[in-house]
């Protein structure tokens, strides 16, 4: 990774010592020892995998207790010679799909002002487009923020020069299908935030970008977050790329019409703030965002197939890490990954972004924070089982989040489930033990299974938590 940062010129001795600095480019406040230990855990982890991976460019930032205890950047903005280091301060990563906390946040908003009614008809409120009226059942700004408003997940969302990129109200004329009754399930989806955020622009009478900077971004001052780059901040701008035929490729541009799900870019200091809010419920340096109730809501399960399954918040999704519950979003574009973390009981948020799109390094570098925080490890332990006919579950299941309504794809992938002769089910490199007629855990204690139910009896839908959604095809 390092020959394509610097020059080719450059020394293996050289090249080691840069490998031992690059982490100077550090901005810490350091509260004890244990803090001491995990940044070295961090840095080893950071450094070891941007150099198997040949990543650019890296950042991570900690808040916890109203400060931020641990930031830091690693490696450059960009390649060639006028390489910058990464600074958690002001290196602008695109962050992706977290868009789509922001654009729930805003929706809330106007929820606090009384402009909106979370169970209304969407159509009430809706000026330009109009949900289809092919179920009984409406769609509502709730369906929209826990992804289960039922719409296909079409493709030609994004385009690669932004003359090509048309307003939200014409692209989502006549692309929002309906494929199942809304509330039954979530199933990730670009379509239903999309929406959400030209909720937003037809309420307010301003575009989202306007929206967001006068009541989300000015507030928290997060004077480096922006959907259009300000000229005076693209310096500062961290290029996307993806390692290609042993090369570091610059990436185009990605330029959504869906842009509400997708299209914000932002620090890990600016994401330290917006973390900072929502940990505080909706207040930051005396600047109210959201109602603490409202705030809530994007902490507290709002749909999941079952209880115990890991479900949706509004714009963020459960998950349990080493025994601790936490709420979370992830973004990838081309060239650039990114996630945040959120972790209510230990006061605590975690942005980390890198170069190159859907990497597993800023999952790694969460896990090891949250290891480090864990008190008690998750504790995988088998309860009684009941053992009835598991058949039923047996087949092939699809993920959700794809389009249905597409051509269809002859290597599109599906998952199997199969029915073992002592009634568990073995799928996704596990072995499932059933506790309740639809729930079902797995035997490392990492996964729990949950089922849906049509009003015939028959299984329909199968979720493995929160994004992790899947219908049954035969």
């Amino acid at each position: 990774m390092i020959k394509d940062l610097l020059s080719k010129m450059i020394s293996k001795n050289v090249l080691s010592l840069i490998l031992t600095l690059i982490s100077l480019n550090v901005i810490a406040q350091k509260t004890d020892y244990s803090i001491d230990k995990l940044e070295s855990k961090l840095d080893s982890l950071i450094l070891n995998v941007m150099e198997s991976d040949h990543i650019p460019g890296a950042t991570f930032i900690i808040v916890k207790d109203g400060k931020t205890i641990l930031k830091k950047g690693y490696g450059y903005t960009s390649l060639g010679k006028n390489a910058k280091l990464v600074s958690p301060d002001s290196t602008i990563f695109r962050i992706g799909s977290i868009t789509k906390t922001f654009t729930v946040t805003a929706l809330l908003q106007l929820k606090d002002k009384d402009k909106i009614n979370l169970d209304t008809d969407v159509n009430t409120y809706l000026k330009t487009v109009k949900v289809p009226a092919n179920y009984k059942k409406p769609v509502t700004p709730f369906h929209l923020m826990t992804h289960s408003a039922g719409f296909d997940e079409l493709r030609g969302r994004v385009v690669y020069k932004q003359n090509k990129q048309i307003s939200q109200n014409t692209f989502l004329k006549n692309k929002l299908v309906r494929l199942r009754e809304p509330g039954v399930v979530s199933a990730y989806s670009t379509f239903g935030i999309a929406l959400a955020g030209l909720l937003v622009e037809d309420i307010s009478g301003l575009s989202l970008e306007a929206f967001m900077n006068k009541n989300i971004w000015t507030p928290l001052d997060m004077s480096m977050t922006s959907i259009e780059i300000p000229k005076d901040q693209e310096n500062y701008l961290s290029i996307g790329y993806e390692y290609e035929n042993g090369i570091n490729k610059p990436q185009p541009w990605e330029w959504y019409h869906t842009y509400p799900a997708s299209s914000i870019n932002s620090t890990a200091t600016d994401m330290a703030k917006y973390m900072q809010m929502h940990l505080n419920l909706g207040t930051f340096n005396n600047h109210k965002i959201l109602n603490k109730a409202t705030a809530l809501s994007m902490q507290q399960q709002q749909l999941s197939v079952l209880p115990q399954v890991d479900g949706f918040a509004f714009g963020l999704y459960e998950k349990n890490h080493f025994g601790l519950k936490t709420y979370n979003h992830g973004g990838d574009m081309l060239g650039y990954s990114t996630f945040m973390t959120l972790v209510p009981e230990k006061n605590m948020g975690i942005f980390v972004a890198n170069h190159h799109e859907g990497t597993n390094l800023r999952k790694k570098v969460v896990e090891t924070i949250l290891e480090h925080f864990a008190k008690n490890p998750e504790i995988i332990y088998n309860p009684n089982r009941i053992k009835t006919n598991v058949n039923k579950f047996a087949g092939n299941y699809r993920w959700m989040s794809t389009c249905k309504t597409c051509p269809k794809n002859r290597h599109e992938q599906t998952y199997s489930l199969t029915a073992n002769d002592d009634n568990t089910l073995s799928g996704f490199n596990r072995t499932f033990y059933q506790i309740e007629p639809l729930l079902f855990k797995s035997y490392d204690g990492k996964r729990t299974m949950g089922f849906i139910k049509n009003e015939k009896g028959d299984v329909v839908y199968m979720s493995l938590g929160n994004i992790n959604a899947f219908e049954k095809v035969n």
